[in-house]
């Protein structure tokens, strides 16, 4: 199992030995309840058939060998039982019907309908369950999807951009990627993988590096965060935003300490009030808990 994890062909061999081995007591209680309706049903229908099979008259006859190979032990009659729930269950039907009595067939369409059908698919069903959640919860079946879908999606990303990049510099700039994104199969294709483009120069803003321009990495790197609902993109631009706006607010604190001298600390401490000059020592000085400006009016000390 081991090499079979490292080798991506054997994925599907490695999910199902997983799923067997995770199945094992699913299969035991499975068996042991089949087992037991079977042998209970046997029972009854051996008791049944029993007097008419040791009746002289039916033995030697066709019809009576047909009844005790089906039902003339209590082993022949649990083989029988397997073989109407698991394979062809017209036969033993056919055997008791013509030969013993018409009223048999009640007994095998309810066989049929209770156990073939209702309790067959409930064992079928909870193996699928049981596989479905080795699969959703085994480590490296997990990691072996994951690469799986990333070299999925790494490969159609470097497909756009080729189509994108009509100078082949290995870049994009925003008219190649603006041209390619208002196509609207190229729209469709990419809404399909879960990236909806709503505004193509937006999404340029998201995906460029700090040169302006796109490379191929940028592309898959940046649709893999960006794939999701549409709120995701919107979140995304809300972000970009918001590190642009603490720029500039980092840029107009740094101005404002050098305006307003060092009795200012505006860069993350409480500002300190600073003495306040007099009109012949010069302007008075800015303070936030002055409500005066620099070079603006005056104060007495």
């Amino acid at each position: 199992l081991r090499l079979i994890r490292t080798i991506s062909v054997f994925d599907s061999l490695y999910l199902m030995t997983t799923a067997i081995r995770g199945s094992v007591s699913v299969l035991l209680w499975a068996v042991f309840i089949l087992a037991l309706v079977e042998m209970c049903l046997a029972c009854v229908i051996q008791s049944l058939v029993e007097d008419w099979i040791r009746d002289p008259a039916n033995k030697g006859t066709e019809g009576g060998h047909k009844v005790y190979m089906y039902f003339g032990s209590f082993s022949r009659s649990m083989l029988t039982m397997y073989e109407m729930t698991l394979g062809n269950w017209m036969p033993p039907c056919r055997a008791l019907v013509e030969n013993v009595d018409e009223w048999y067939m009640l007994f095998f369409l309810m066989h049929k309908f209770i156990i073939g059908f209702s309790v067959v698919s409930v064992i079928t069903g909870v193996f699928i369950q049981e596989t479905f959640k080795v699969a959703t919860s085994d480590d490296q079946i997990m990691l072996n999807n994951k690469e799986r879908t990333m070299k999925q999606h790494a490969v159609k990303m470097k497909t756009l951009f080729q189509a994108a990049d009509d100078n082949g510099d290995g870049n994009l700039d925003r008219d190649e990627f603006e041209q390619v994104m208002n196509d609207k199969g190229v729209r469709n294709w990419l809404s399909s993988m879960g990236l909806d483009v709503g505004d193509a120069g937006t999404l340029f803003d998201l995906l460029h590096n700090d040169g302006g321009y796109i490379t191929a990495e940028d592309l898959i790197r940046g649709a893999s965060r960006l794939k999701g609902p549409a709120k995701h993109i919107e979140f995304a631009e809300f972000i970009t935003e918001w590190r642009q706006h603490q720029v500039m607010v980092e840029q107009m604190r740094n101005q404002l300490n050098g305006v307003c001298g060092s009795g200012m600390m505006l860069k993350g401490q409480e500002s300190k009030p600073v003495p306040i000059l007099r009109d012949d020592d010069g302007p008075s000085n800015f303070c936030p808990s002055n409500p005066s400006f620099c070079g603006f009016g005056s104060r007495r000390a």
